[in-house]
């Protein structure tokens, strides 16, 4: 028989002995070991106290019916579930073979209660949420058999709930008044939800306007075309789009940290927002950009012309007495300006106090000046600017404009939304001794000095023991991984990287481990099977694993990986970590855990505690940032002094990459 086939007779034949009250506290004890740590165990009772619930009540309306027994004397007396009264003994009440090797009779109980899983997931935040753009979706998709840390997934069997019989209640005189009371309300809901006009508004004539406060059905003057890198504010009255090519309503707002996000008009018009920026669409032809910089490009449409009419007007919320006329060109309103196209390509940037300043790449455009108290002497109220030339207007009291020189330092401005192409950075290569492109296998670093060549045999084998010196060991052959080491919390902090970063929250544990750390492909046992998580193999083409049993620790050098990559943006870490043991107790009875940790600079970014093979399969998403300098994947036994079981690993530990198009620069001096 299989160690399945082995593992649910031995839980059927604790359920059976429940069921007939003849369990002793060693079974209860044990049968709620099992339900908190195993999801499939938790499935398997539920399926069988319906199962036994349904044939116990379908056979008591059977008998109770050979007998003359009514319907409501069986629900009053016939139930043998916990806290209830047991079912007497008869022939009908009798369960066998039901699929689960149920062979039992006479008065029914169920034992002790069970408890809730223990051990919560613990999620760490960061620093500053950094969010992927649109077009890339780096989540792994880990299947839904097994969940991490479950909630029960049973519920509490009490008197009030039993399945109904299919057989008997279908076409009974029951099953018609729920079918007919569901009919009717259904139809009271419906007449309820309708509109019908009062009979005092039917034949009056329409009375005089007045002002309403109901919200104008919402319009849209053009779409979001492009983005990159965007990290929106977290502002929580903000509303980020619900995707890269949303539609743009008028008064919507955007918000940027960070990131380049291009706004195509109807009218043909495109905007280029630079974050941080604050840009709000006030019309078919302009907003109003309250911070940071902007680049606006008319552009003919076919049938629509270069230029649109505004239809819209300013936002109330903002502080200038300037509105747009009906008749303006595209026109870009600041705190202290409004810059209005004359056939153009330019860009506008707003700084914190309010200043504004225009640049003309193409064409003319008009700035003229709004707000403050009167103008400084000699200030004109407009000004034209053409091809390459710029303007500043200061704010105050007296506001000015300031021509400027071509020598004079101006804000650069993006002119086209640069061409992005995403990578994914193999950190099982990188192990392998490859570059993270190049696909290698099969060989492992040896976590009590840094040796990355070739594994021997012993290496490898089943006494393949690794025992810690407390120190943290660089791994000079390969120049993208920083150094390995094997925690253990007992002793000290425990130093992660070259830099010199500790972390102090690993548990005591044994301070050995077993095997090195692995880059597959296969792993270096005999049961390759058991490099399943979430019922995936990822020791199969084209899945690949990072296998490092409990007390092994990896740190990844990021800088190097940036050097090695240049003109990439390094944006996320993410991996398919879990324990690929079957096993949930070792030879001692002592239960199997361990846990998953993943650092940047020493601070924990995730980490999951006392998980085994039943806990399922978690999804790692680690953002990274421009100035995080490296990755530590570590792995501890739980601090419970024990190993056995122990199978730790990630699957497909990859690097998002953003590139951009090193032909594609910002615009310094703003001509062609």
């Amino acid at each position: 028989m299989s160690n399945a086939s082995n593992r649910w007779h031995n839980i059927d034949q604790l359920l059976d002995r429940v069921l007939d009250g003849l369990h002793s506290e060693e079974d209860s004890r044990q049968l709620n070991d099992i339900l908190r740590t195993d999801v499939e165990a938790c499935r398997r009772y539920v399926a069988y106290m319906e199962l036994h619930g349904r044939l116990t009540w379908g056979d008591g309306i059977r008998a109770g019916a050979e007998r003359g027994t009514s319907g409501e004397e069986l629900v009053g007396g016939g139930r043998g579930m916990a806290g209830s009264p047991a079912i007497d003994g008869e022939e009908g009440f009798g369960i066998r073979d039901s699929g689960f090797g149920i062979q039992s009779s006479g008065s029914l109980s169920v034992g002790a209660a069970v408890e809730h899983p223990v051990g919560a997931a613990v999620e760490h935040p960061v620093g500053a949420a950094v969010e992927l753009p649109n077009q890339l979706d780096p989540e792994p998709q880990i299947p839904e058999s097994r969940t991490p840390n479950p909630e029960p997934p049973f519920p509490t069997l009490s008197t009030t709930h039993y399945p109904l019989p299919t057989s008997d209640f279908v076409g009974s005189w029951a099953f018609s008044c729920m079918v007919a009371t569901v009919i009717m309300g259904v139809m009271l809901l419906v007449f309820w939800a309708m509109k019908v006009t009062h009979h005092q508004h039917i034949a009056e004539a329409p009375s005089q306007s007045v002002p309403s406060e109901t919200m104008p059905e919402m319009v849209f003057f053009g779409r979001i075309t492009g983005m990159v890198d965007v990290k929106w504010s977290d502002d929580p009255y903000f509303l980020p789009p619900l995707s890269s090519r949303a539609y743009v309503p008028l008064g919507r707002k955007y918000i940027l940290n960070s990131g380049l996000l291009e706004i195509t008009y109807d009218s043909g018009a495109k905007v280029i927002l630079e974050g941080p920026c604050t840009y709000e669409v006030e019309s078919t032809a302009g907003g109003y950009l309250a911070l940071g910089k902007l680049t606006a490009k008319v552009e003919a449409v076919k049938g629509k012309g270069s230029r649109s009419k505004v239809q819209g007007s300013r936002s109330k919320a903002e502080p200038s007495s300037f509105i747009l006329h009906p008749s303006s060109l595209f026109s870009v309103r600041t705190p202290t300006a409004v810059i209005t196209d004359l056939g153009t390509e330019f860009g506008v940037d707003v700084s914190d106090e309010g200043n504004t300043e225009s640049r003309v790449f193409r064409g003319s455009v008009k700035v003229q000046v709004v707000g403050g108290t009167g103008l400084a002497s000699g200030t004109p109220r407009e000004v034209i600017l053409r091809k390459n030339e710029s303007a500043r207007v200061e704010g105050g009291d007296e506001l000015r404009i300031t021509m400027l020189v071509a020598s004079a330092k101006t804000a650069d401005f993006t002119r086209r939304i640069p061409k992005v192409t995403y990578k994914m950075l193999d950190l099982v290569d990188v192990v392998a001794g490859g570059d993270g492109f190049s696909g290698r296998r099969n060989r492992g670093i040896d976590p009590t000095n840094g040796q990355a060549d070739a594994m021997t045999p012993k290496d490898t084998g089943p006494e393949a023991w690794f025992h810690g010196d407390g120190k943290y060991h660089r791994v000079e052959a390969l120049p993208l991984v920083d150094g390995v080491f094997i925690p253990d919390g007992g002793k000290d902090a425990v130093q992660v990287d070259s830099a010199g970063n500790t972390f102090a929250g690993f548990p005591d544990t044994t301070s050995k481990t077993w095997k090195p750390v692995w880059a597959g492909g296969k792993l270096p046992i005999d049961q390759s099977s058991r490099a399943t998580l979430g019922g995936i193999d990822y020791a199969a083409t084209p899945h690949c694993l990072l296998f490092m049993h409990a007390n092994n620790g990896i740190t990844f050098d990021l800088e190097a990986i940036r050097r090695a990559n240049p003109g990439c943006k390094l944006l996320r870490f993410r991996a398919v970590a879990g324990n690929s043991s079957e096993v949930m107790y070792d030879p001692n009875g002592t239960r199997v855990i361990a846990d998953l940790w993943v650092l940047v600079d020493g601070q924990v970014r995730f980490e999951r505690r006392e998980i085994n093979g039943y806990s399922g399969a978690f999804s790692v998403s680690i953002s990274i940032g421009d100035n995080d300098r490296f990755l530590t994947l570590a792995t501890t036994d739980g601090g419970n002094q024990g190993m056995y079981g122990d199978w730790t690993m990630f699957g497909d530990p990859r690097l998002d990459l953003m590139q951009v198009d090193a032909n594609e620069p910002k615009d310094k001096r703003g001509g062609d």
